[in-house]
């Protein structure tokens, strides 16, 4: 990545372009993938198996983005509490992937840590429930209190890629810096909310300028206390933003720490870009380029 740059908008190119997952990172999530199905179909004879989640849906984050499995699994093995049931596949995962550094429950999923590249693999157990709006499926995955809740991978994904699609791909650029942000800053918010609160933003605006984006989304966030989303496609109940209560407050002071950081950045960008630069390395750290003066 560029240290230095011209102006803000190259700065966020390169900063962008150094963020996104490596052709080695998905050779070796190719590498894994097979593995990990081999080991479920033959426990539960799988009806389905796809990568899901930022590192699929181009906004992924280089080195810190977990892999994301969707593993669809005959209803007649569900159990009556998600918890039985990620107790049961952590155990066929355990004995089968010889290979693994760990595997451990990680509600709503199973996560498994190769000691490899990537940081680590998640398998997300999927009950088929109904077929919704324009003939999107809705299954039933963990969630919060022990209990399974609603979920449409492939129309949130059509969701976002509309979104991005009317804006020439800065609806995703927008999403990898705020989860760029996130990472940085260790800040507990679902990645899949994020993305999705950047899609709905593309939604309603005709261009993303991300000086003025940034705080757009964040203020938006923090006005309604980073509550749940309903959901855009109307097929699941509302997407929450944090896996528990304490996470969410951390994640609201977070967002509350940061906004006048990002305002005083699109500030500063309107009168002189060496300015908003340094803005921006105390936002996304000190490998967001420095903009030269001149």
């Amino acid at each position: 990545m560029a240290l230095f740059t011209e102006s803000i908008s190259e700065a966020f190119s390169e900063y962008l372009k150094a963020k996104t997952p490596k052709e080695w990172e998905r050779d070796e999530v190719t590498k894994y993938r097979k593995r990990i199905y081999d080991v479920l179909n033959d426990e539960y004879g799988l009806l389905g198996f796809s990568q899901s989640g930022s590192f699929s849906n181009g906004t992924g984050i280089t080195q810190k983005s977990d892999v994301d499995y969707f593993a669809r699994i005959p209803f007649e093995r569900r159990t009556v509490q998600p918890a039985s049931f990620l107790s049961a596949m952590k155990g066929v995962l355990r004995r089968g992937l010889w290979e693994a550094g760990d595997v451990w429950v990680s509600r709503p999923t199973v996560s498994i840590d190769f000691r490899g590249l990537v940081t680590q693999y998640e398998v997300t157990p999927a009950f088929y429930c109904r077929t919704g709006s324009n003939g999107h499926e809705v299954f039933l995955i963990p969630g919060p209190g022990n209990t399974w809740r609603e979920a449409a991978p492939k129309a949130h994904l059509e969701y976002v890629k509309n979104s991005n699609v009317n804006h020439s791909g800065r609806v995703k650029g927008l999403a990898r810096l705020l989860k760029a942000w996130k990472y940085e800053n260790s800040v507990p918010v679902s990645s899949f909310y994020l993305e999705m609160r950047a899609a709905e933003y593309g939604n309603s605006v005709d261009s993303i300028l991300y000086p003025f984006a940034l705080p757009s989304i964040i203020r938006a966030m923090v006005a309604k206390d980073l509550r749940l989303m309903n959901d855009p496609m109307g097929l699941v109940n509302r997407i929450s933003p944090c896996g528990s209560e304490l996470d969410r407050l951390t994640s609201l002071r977070a967002m509350r720490e940061v906004l006048p950081k990002l305002e005083s950045a699109y500030e500063k960008w309107m009168v002189d870009d060496w300015d908003a630069s340094q803005e921006y390395k105390e936002v996304f750290g000190p490998s967001f380029p420095t903009v030269v003066k001149f």
